[in-house]
Protein backbone atom coordinates (compact mmCIF):
# COMPACT_ATOMS: atom_id res chain seq x y z
CA UNK A 1 0.00 0.00 0.00
CA UNK A 2 3.51 2.51 0.03
CA UNK A 3 2.31 3.27 -3.47
CA UNK A 4 -0.82 4.39 -2.65
CA UNK A 5 0.39 7.06 0.67
CA UNK A 6 -1.42 10.11 0.30
CA UNK A 7 1.19 13.21 -0.29
CA UNK A 8 0.34 16.55 0.75
CA UNK A 9 0.69 18.79 -2.72
CA UNK A 10 2.33 16.17 -4.24
CA UNK A 11 1.00 16.13 -8.15
CA UNK A 12 -2.47 14.39 -7.25
CA UNK A 13 -2.94 16.54 -4.92
CA UNK A 14 -2.22 19.26 -6.98
CA UNK A 15 -4.18 18.09 -9.46
CA UNK A 16 -6.96 17.25 -7.58
CA UNK A 17 -7.08 20.96 -6.14
CA UNK A 18 -7.05 22.45 -9.77
CA UNK A 19 -10.25 20.67 -10.62
CA UNK A 20 -11.87 21.25 -7.45
CA UNK A 21 -11.49 25.45 -8.35
CA UNK A 22 -12.60 25.10 -11.72
CA UNK A 23 -16.10 23.50 -10.28
CA UNK A 24 -16.19 25.50 -7.70
CA UNK A 25 -15.99 28.72 -9.36
CA UNK A 26 -17.62 27.24 -12.57
CA UNK A 27 -20.63 26.07 -11.42
CA UNK A 28 -22.26 29.54 -9.47
CA UNK A 29 -20.41 31.89 -12.36
CA UNK A 30 -22.76 29.44 -14.92
CA UNK A 31 -25.93 30.08 -13.15
CA UNK A 32 -25.06 33.54 -12.31
CA UNK A 33 -26.97 35.52 -15.23
CA UNK A 34 -29.59 32.96 -15.11
CA UNK A 35 -32.80 33.46 -15.04
CA UNK A 36 -34.73 33.42 -11.75
CA UNK A 37 -35.83 29.95 -12.31
CA UNK A 38 -32.84 28.99 -13.23
CA UNK A 39 -31.00 30.34 -10.38
CA UNK A 40 -33.46 28.20 -7.91
CA UNK A 41 -32.68 25.01 -10.05
CA UNK A 42 -29.30 25.56 -9.39
CA UNK A 43 -29.34 26.19 -5.93
CA UNK A 44 -31.73 23.03 -5.74
CA UNK A 45 -29.10 21.27 -7.44
CA UNK A 46 -26.34 22.02 -5.18
CA UNK A 47 -28.33 21.32 -1.80
CA UNK A 48 -29.20 17.82 -3.41
CA UNK A 49 -25.86 17.10 -4.04
CA UNK A 50 -24.84 17.95 -0.37
CA UNK A 51 -27.68 15.75 0.80
CA UNK A 52 -26.91 13.06 -1.39
CA UNK A 53 -23.41 13.17 0.12
CA UNK A 54 -24.33 13.41 3.81
CA UNK A 55 -26.32 10.32 3.28
CA UNK A 56 -24.04 8.30 0.91
CA UNK A 57 -20.60 8.80 3.02
CA UNK A 58 -21.64 7.15 6.10
CA UNK A 59 -22.80 4.39 4.48
CA UNK A 60 -20.56 3.96 2.53
CA UNK A 61 -17.39 4.47 4.93
CA UNK A 62 -19.09 1.95 7.69
CA UNK A 63 -19.70 -0.60 5.02
CA UNK A 64 -17.40 -0.34 2.51
CA UNK A 65 -14.52 0.44 4.43
CA UNK A 66 -15.25 -0.61 8.29
CA UNK A 67 -14.54 2.11 9.74
CA UNK A 68 -16.51 3.13 13.29
CA UNK A 69 -20.25 4.34 13.39
CA UNK A 70 -18.95 6.66 16.15
CA UNK A 71 -17.14 8.54 13.84
CA UNK A 72 -19.62 9.28 10.90
CA UNK A 73 -22.67 10.96 13.03
CA UNK A 74 -23.12 14.23 11.45
CA UNK A 75 -21.51 16.19 13.93
CA UNK A 76 -18.41 16.86 12.21
CA UNK A 77 -17.94 21.26 11.68
CA UNK A 78 -18.39 20.25 7.80
CA UNK A 79 -21.55 18.61 8.42
CA UNK A 80 -22.50 22.03 10.45
CA UNK A 81 -21.83 23.76 7.17
CA UNK A 82 -23.45 21.30 4.89
CA UNK A 83 -26.81 21.43 6.96
CA UNK A 84 -26.80 25.15 7.45
CA UNK A 85 -26.25 25.50 3.34
CA UNK A 86 -28.91 23.21 2.68
CA UNK A 87 -31.79 24.99 4.51
CA UNK A 88 -30.34 28.38 3.05
CA UNK A 89 -30.42 27.22 -0.41
CA UNK A 90 -33.83 25.46 -0.07
CA UNK A 91 -35.67 27.92 2.47
CA UNK A 92 -36.99 31.41 1.57
CA UNK A 93 -36.10 33.91 3.98
CA UNK A 94 -33.63 31.38 6.17
CA UNK A 95 -32.25 32.88 8.92
CA UNK A 96 -28.89 34.89 7.28
CA UNK A 97 -26.98 33.35 10.43
CA UNK A 98 -26.95 30.37 8.68
CA UNK A 99 -24.96 31.41 5.73
CA UNK A 100 -22.34 34.01 7.50
CA UNK A 101 -21.85 30.41 9.93
CA UNK A 102 -21.67 28.31 6.69
CA UNK A 103 -18.93 30.73 5.23
CA UNK A 104 -16.77 30.86 7.95
CA UNK A 105 -17.02 27.34 8.60
CA UNK A 106 -16.60 26.14 5.11
CA UNK A 107 -14.16 28.88 3.90
CA UNK A 108 -11.88 28.48 6.68
CA UNK A 109 -12.91 24.32 7.44
CA UNK A 110 -13.08 22.92 4.59
CA UNK A 111 -10.46 25.11 2.47
CA UNK A 112 -8.15 23.40 5.19
CA UNK A 113 -9.62 20.04 4.95
CA UNK A 114 -8.86 20.30 0.95
CA UNK A 115 -5.60 21.80 1.82
CA UNK A 116 -4.17 19.41 4.57
CA UNK A 117 -6.61 16.74 3.91
CA UNK A 118 -7.41 13.64 6.58
CA UNK A 119 -6.52 11.00 3.96
CA UNK A 120 -3.90 8.29 4.68
CA UNK A 121 -3.71 6.94 0.86
CA UNK A 122 -4.20 8.44 -2.40
CA UNK A 123 -6.10 8.24 -5.41
CA UNK A 124 -8.06 5.45 -6.13
CA UNK A 125 -8.26 4.41 -2.61
CA UNK A 126 -12.07 4.79 -2.42
CA UNK A 127 -12.15 7.21 0.72
CA UNK A 128 -10.34 9.87 -1.60
CA UNK A 129 -12.93 11.04 -4.41
CA UNK A 130 -15.93 11.32 -1.67
CA UNK A 131 -13.68 13.35 0.71
CA UNK A 132 -12.88 15.83 -1.83
CA UNK A 133 -16.34 16.09 -3.48
CA UNK A 134 -17.93 16.33 0.12
CA UNK A 135 -15.87 19.03 1.09
CA UNK A 136 -16.01 21.30 -2.90
CA UNK A 137 -19.34 20.85 -2.36
CA UNK A 138 -19.45 22.94 0.83
CA UNK A 139 -17.59 25.50 -0.96
CA UNK A 140 -19.28 25.33 -4.20
CA UNK A 141 -22.38 26.17 -2.03
CA UNK A 142 -20.94 29.09 -0.24
CA UNK A 143 -19.46 30.80 -3.77
CA UNK A 144 -22.61 29.75 -5.21
CA UNK A 145 -24.58 32.34 -2.18
CA UNK A 146 -21.95 35.03 -2.47
CA UNK A 147 -22.16 35.16 -6.94
CA UNK A 148 -25.75 34.06 -7.56
CA UNK A 149 -27.17 35.01 -4.77
CA UNK A 150 -25.22 38.04 -4.31
CA UNK A 151 -25.33 37.62 -0.08
CA UNK A 152 -22.29 37.81 1.53
CA UNK A 153 -21.74 38.33 5.32
CA UNK A 154 -20.73 42.06 7.33
CA UNK A 155 -17.97 42.65 10.21
CA UNK A 156 -20.70 42.98 12.78
CA UNK A 157 -21.98 39.24 12.11
CA UNK A 158 -17.94 37.61 12.70
CA UNK A 159 -18.98 38.34 16.60
CA UNK A 160 -22.98 36.29 15.98
CA UNK A 161 -20.71 33.46 14.57
CA UNK A 162 -18.15 33.07 16.87
CA UNK A 163 -20.60 33.35 20.03
CA UNK A 164 -22.81 30.06 17.72
CA UNK A 165 -19.29 28.24 17.49
CA UNK A 166 -18.02 28.59 20.90
CA UNK A 167 -21.91 26.92 22.22
CA UNK A 168 -21.33 24.22 19.45
CA UNK A 169 -18.07 23.44 20.04
CA UNK A 170 -19.22 23.20 24.08
CA UNK A 171 -21.87 20.94 22.65
CA UNK A 172 -19.64 19.16 20.63
CA UNK A 173 -16.80 18.46 22.81
CA UNK A 174 -19.73 17.04 25.79
CA UNK A 175 -20.51 14.01 23.23
CA UNK A 176 -17.04 13.53 22.43
CA UNK A 177 -16.27 13.01 25.96
CA UNK A 178 -19.88 10.97 26.61
CA UNK A 179 -18.94 8.68 23.04
CA UNK A 180 -15.78 7.94 23.92
CA UNK A 181 -13.14 7.08 21.48
CA UNK A 182 -13.22 7.03 18.13
CA UNK A 183 -15.16 9.95 18.47
CA UNK A 184 -13.34 12.99 17.42
CA UNK A 185 -15.76 15.30 16.17
CA UNK A 186 -14.37 19.14 15.28
CA UNK A 187 -10.90 17.46 16.01
CA UNK A 188 -11.45 18.32 19.91
CA UNK A 189 -9.87 15.20 21.46
CA UNK A 190 -7.20 14.75 19.01
CA UNK A 191 -5.12 15.93 16.01
CA UNK A 192 -6.31 14.65 12.28
CA UNK A 193 -4.49 12.04 11.02
CA UNK A 194 -2.45 13.84 8.27
CA UNK A 195 -0.51 16.62 8.57
CA UNK A 196 -2.19 20.25 9.96
CA UNK A 197 -1.67 23.26 11.58
CA UNK A 198 -2.10 21.66 14.53
CA UNK A 199 0.49 19.36 14.68
CA UNK A 200 2.62 22.70 16.03
CA UNK A 201 0.33 22.98 18.81
CA UNK A 202 0.36 21.13 22.23
CA UNK A 203 -0.73 17.81 22.62
CA UNK A 204 -4.68 17.46 23.71
CA UNK A 205 -6.27 18.44 25.09
CA UNK A 206 -4.44 21.40 25.27
CA UNK A 207 -4.37 22.46 21.55
CA UNK A 208 -7.35 24.12 22.07
CA UNK A 209 -5.47 26.38 23.49
CA UNK A 210 -3.82 27.24 20.32
CA UNK A 211 -6.80 26.58 18.04
CA UNK A 212 -9.46 28.36 18.73
CA UNK A 213 -7.53 31.69 18.75
CA UNK A 214 -6.17 30.56 15.38
CA UNK A 215 -10.25 29.65 14.45
CA UNK A 216 -11.26 33.58 15.39
CA UNK A 217 -8.01 34.66 13.48
CA UNK A 218 -8.97 32.65 10.34
CA UNK A 219 -12.60 33.90 11.00
CA UNK A 220 -11.52 37.56 10.35
CA UNK A 221 -8.67 36.75 7.41
CA UNK A 222 -11.82 34.71 5.53
CA UNK A 223 -13.41 38.45 5.71
CA UNK A 224 -10.38 40.57 4.40
CA UNK A 225 -11.83 40.07 0.45
CA UNK A 226 -14.52 41.71 2.01
CA UNK A 227 -13.27 44.50 3.88
CA UNK A 228 -10.89 45.30 0.95
CA UNK A 229 -13.63 45.28 -1.17
CA UNK A 230 -15.77 48.06 0.89
CA UNK A 231 -12.61 50.11 1.61
CA UNK A 232 -12.29 50.27 -2.04
CA UNK A 233 -15.55 51.43 -3.07
CA UNK A 234 -15.20 53.94 -0.21
CA UNK A 235 -12.49 55.44 -1.92
CA UNK A 236 -14.13 55.54 -5.47
CA UNK A 237 -17.14 57.06 -3.47
CA UNK A 238 -15.23 59.82 -2.36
Amino acid sequence: MNDLAFQIFGTQHLISLTLCIIVILGFPYFYKNQSDDGKLIGARIAAGLIIFHLITQPIYDIFLFGLPWQDELPLHMCDFSSIALIIFLLKDNAPKLLFHCAYFWGVCGATMALLTPDLEYAFPHGEYVPFFFGHSLIILAVFYVLIVKADRPHLSDIPKVIVTTAILLVGVYVINIMMGPPANFWFLVDRPDGGSLMDYFPDPPMHLVGVIPLGIFLFYVAYLPFLLKDLSARKSFK
